[in-house]
């Protein structure tokens, strides 16, 4: 066969085994950030059509490249869209998506792996040109062995089939580097350094980190430019046997052909400047935004770049705890998890040969090839660690440089046993013996398996040296949307997907691309917002991270999740049915009145800030309610405010807040606001405030029960809450602090200090309210001789049942009274007085001073003559 024919199918051969693994499955998922740079590719394409340049700047990064990517893709799919498109679209929310679904036969998940394709070929193309400065500064077995590590790599391949910077930036930053690098090492070839110049003025447009070049570019050119100086000074320049390949330029520390050392120092530095100069160029060529205000464009990328670094609003996740900053650790953690066991072995033989000069590392411009990608990836590292927004993914350059020296590593492995212990046959045929078959074999059990394990998720790949799966929920963030489209398609299974709505964590486009219901996003917003949905999905990160709130996520684990979603050993997302939940104890809203109206409507919960007012004064109440079924009659809600007596001191009727009952959404959670206004003349008192609903066409009340045990409800009015107005009365103080769990304490009490048999006594207590509960309590008072026995009690609900504790406000004070009952044959002698809190069979248990006291508090005494 023809040996360029040979070569150009090796070279294909060795691009589609790059291009495979990135372009298969490209809508397999979703990660969060995509659906954003996916609007702003749409709006850098309609300011394309519309000559509205300044508008191309969307992002500080500033993702031009991405965008570009982006924009083919979209074009390529929907050729005809900056005509027709409205304008441009924000990308905190899903409009774009909300009008192409709507206007177009088009999906976003189509666009979306539309433009995909276009940054894993760019990727592919850039990984695949690095085999040519690679062949000349390392030779052609290590720079194939070295595309096998780069082109297999999971997290590398994971990070280059997504819409975003991060895969983008790296192939980039790296191409550029070994162009760079041909140019200082392997001849310094014009069209190296301006090739290197154009790919870094790529990565400038792609993400800002690619800065980073400029410094490591200009400390490699110092060190070479050093060891001209010393060599020169020294002059005795022996020839560098691998400082040249047949028919490149001379290398000028090695060949100097009469130059002086300012000649080799004013190439470089002049190489140095040109290189900045052609990527300056194509970073202004390639982004309008720079043609038509340079300087504002700089300007803002700086401004908010700067902002951008400070941190997410969302919290890390490190070694087991949530964290603003993870710190100096972080990083090289965060390597050793995302490296294959290849790559760690690899790194370490070529450490040792590397050491020891040995095989390839013999060779001068292997030595200083490694050499300067080593430095390269300590300094992206440690220049990545100072900001305190920190993630794997922006290291990714740094793997890059890893795979490589790996690779260099197992070809010192491979080249040791035979030239060391092969027969003289093998040696002069070049045949590789068993030996090296096998440790090629490992390097690609050890590398390439993984991704073909964790195809499409690749991101779900940890180091197995590092305990893998298993334990990297432990240490790392884990999940970046992967997972989240397997839990949506088995919702889009259930019965009428299409109506349901269902909370989600990233639910805007790792979600909601996939779903046919509605998606809801849950986040750090009150609860109410998501907790009414049909159904939600918790994701690994938002576990990790506590997100959002420790208790929502306690709540979360406690309960039986309906279905979940495993890949590669870890849990990534479960999926929890809350049709038939209350709202949790987490939610700050009281919601122990909870009651059904109907089978219509729910009241929820009942937000009333203060339950002590003066007459003359106004409070907001605010029921949270909620539509149990589709309605057809507008109901109208009645609230009042009643006295012991029964009669009425305030009322409130109408339809709800914001809309009539006929047009609220199924189990959508509502507000419905009322302001409680006292009369001037209330007399001082404890008032209950009830809510009931009514159909104004018939005045009839709609039944109701309490939605906790069931129990049918009086004229289907609701008890709420209990409202103090005016001062309360108080009773003498006792010398002991009783409490009642956690629901009150006996701060009063009154006890006759003397009785006769076949009196009636009054006893009063006094509570002191702590919480609302969502029991109700009864109460008990027993009064027992001296020997523990029981001759008199009296139980009833606080105040005779006006006062039940489910309407009781924290910080109130109630004054009961009991009227007992003594036997006319009561003994003379002194009496006890005790008194407890219970429902059912069981009493709140009792502490006294803080120490338990068994289930009764001792109220006081009392003599019988």
């Amino acid at each position: 066969m023809n040996p360029k024919l040979r070569q150009a199918i090796w070279l294909l051969f060795l691009f589609l085994l790059a291009w495979v693994p990135r372009a298969l499955a490209l809508d397999a998922y979703v990660s969060p950030d995509e659906r954003k740079w996916l609007a702003r590719s749409a709006n850098f394409a309609y300011a394309l059509n519309h000559g509205d340049f300044a508008e191309t700047f969307q992002r500080e990064h500033p993702g031009v490249t991405v965008m570009w990517a982006g924009t083919l893709g979209l074009l390529g799919a929907y050729p005809t869209y900056p005509q027709d498109a409205p304008g441009y679209f924000t990308w905190e929310q899903e409009n774009f998506e909300a009008w192409i679904e709507e206007n177009t036969p088009y999906t976003p998940l189509e666009l979306l792996a539309a433009g995909r394709r276009w940054i894993a070929f760019g990727v592919v193309f850039a990984l695949w040109m690095c085999i040519f400065p690679l062949r000349r500064l390392l030779g052609p077995n290590a720079a194939y062995v070295a595309f096998f590590f780069l082109a297999l790599d999971p997290f590398g391949v994971a990070m280059s089939r997504q819409l975003h910077p991060d895969g983008f930036v790296a192939s980039f930053i790296f191409l550029a580097l070994l162009y760079f690098l041909a140019w200082l090492y392997a001849g310094q070839r014009w069209r190296d350094l301006v090739l290197s110049g154009v790919v870094m003025g790529l990565a400038w447009l792609t993400k800002t980190p690619a800065a980073l070049l400029v410094p490591v570019g200009a400390i490699l050119v110092a060190m070479q430019a050093w060891r001209a100086w010393r060599l020169r000074s020294q002059r005795a320049i022996p020839p560098d046997p691998y400082g040249d390949d047949p028919g490149e330029e001379p290398n000028h520390l090695s060949h100097h052909g009469g130059r002086t050392a300012k000649g080799i120092l004013a190439r470089l530095a002049g190489g140095y400047v040109l290189w900045g100069i052609v990527a300056i160029a194509t970073f202004a060529l390639l982004w309008p935004a720079m043609w038509v205000d340079p300087l504002g464009a700089l300007l803002r990328m700086s401004t908010e770049m700067e902002a951008y670094v400070e941190g997410h609003v969302n919290p890390n996740f490190f070694l087991g705890a949530p964290t603003g900053d993870p710190g100096l650790l972080f990083y090289p953690v965060a390597l050793f998890f995302r490296i294959t066991p290849a790559v760690f072995v690899g790194v370490i033989a070529a450490t040792i040969f590397y050491i020891q000069r040995n095989w390839i590392f013999a060779e001068t411009r292997t030595r200083r090839t490694i050499r300067a990608l080593a430095l390269f990836a300590i300094i992206f590292v440690v220049a990545m660690t100072i900001p305190a927004k920190k993630f794997d993914r922006y290291i990714l350059p740094a793997f890059l440089a890893l795979d490589v020296i790996a690779a260099v590593g197992w070809l010192a492995l491979v080249q040791m046993p035979w030239r060391t212990g092969a027969p003289a046959w093998q040696q002069r045929l070049r045949v590789v013996p068993p030996t090296a078959v096998l440790l090629g074999v490992a390097a690609f059990l050890l590398h390439g398996i993984f991704t073909v394990l964790t195809y499409p998720y690749y991101l779900t790949y940890y180091n197995p040296l590092a305990g893998g799966s298993r334990t990297a929920p432990e240490v790392l963030f884990v999940g970046w949307g992967e997972g989240l489209d397997e839990a949506a398609r088995w919702i889009n299974t259930q019965p009428d997907a299409e109506s349901l709505r269902v909370a989600a964590w990233y639910a805007d486009g790792p979600f909601s691309y996939f779903s046919e219901s509605q998606a809801v996003p849950m986040g750090y917003s009150s609860p109410l917002s998501w907790l009414d949905t049909d159904y939600a999905v918790t994701y690994v990160n938002q576990w990790q991270r506590q997100i959002p709130s420790p208790e929502a996520v306690d709540w979360f684990e406690a309960q039986t999740p309906a279905y979940t979603v495993q890949r590669n050993g870890l849990t990534l997302a479960r999926v929890y049915d809350l049709r038939e939940t209350l709202l949790p104890p987490f939610i700050d809203l009281n919601t122990a009145p909870a009651a059904d109206f109907g089978d219509a409507i729910r009241l929820i919960g009942v937000d009333l800030p203060a339950a002590t007012l003066a007459p003359g004064d106004g409070q907001l109440v605010t029921f949270y309610l909620q539509a149990l079924a589709p309605m057809t009659a507008n109901y109208n809600v009645l609230v009042r405010l009643v006295a012991p007596d029964g009669s009425e001191i305030w009322r409130n009727e109408g339809w709800p807040w914001g809309a009539p009952t006929s047009e609220w959404p199924v189990r959508e959670v509502r507000p419905d606001g009322h302001t409680l206004a006292i009369p001037a003349d209330a007399a001082p008192g404890l008032y209950q405030l009830v809510l009931s609903f009514y159909d104004p066409a018939t005045l009839e009340p709609l039944p109701a029960v309490t939605v906790r045990d069931g129990q049918a409800l009086p004229a289907g009015a609701q008890s709420v809450a209990l409202v103090q107005v005016g001062d309360a009365p108080e009773l003498p103080a006792l010398d002991t602090i009783w409490r009642f769990g956690d629901v009150a304490q006996l701060t009063g009490a009154q006890v006759p200090a003397q009785a006769r048999s076949g009196d009636e006594i009054d006893v009063q207590l006094q509570w002191g309210t702590l919480l609302t509960p969502n029991t109700d309590y009864t109460a008990f008072v027993h009064v027992i001789n001296d020997a523990a026995e029981l001759v008199a009690q009296q139980d009833q609900p606080p105040l005779g049942g006006f006062a039940p504790t489910h309407t009781w406000q924290p910080q109130q004070r109630i004054v009961d009274s009991f009227r007992l009952a003594l036997p006319a044959d009561l003994a003379p002698g002194r009496y006890t007085v005790l008194t407890g809190l219970y429902a059912g069979d069981a009493r709140l248990p009792v502490t006294r001073d803080g120490e338990a006291a068994g289930d009764f508090a001792v109220v006081g005494t009392f003599d019988v003559e």
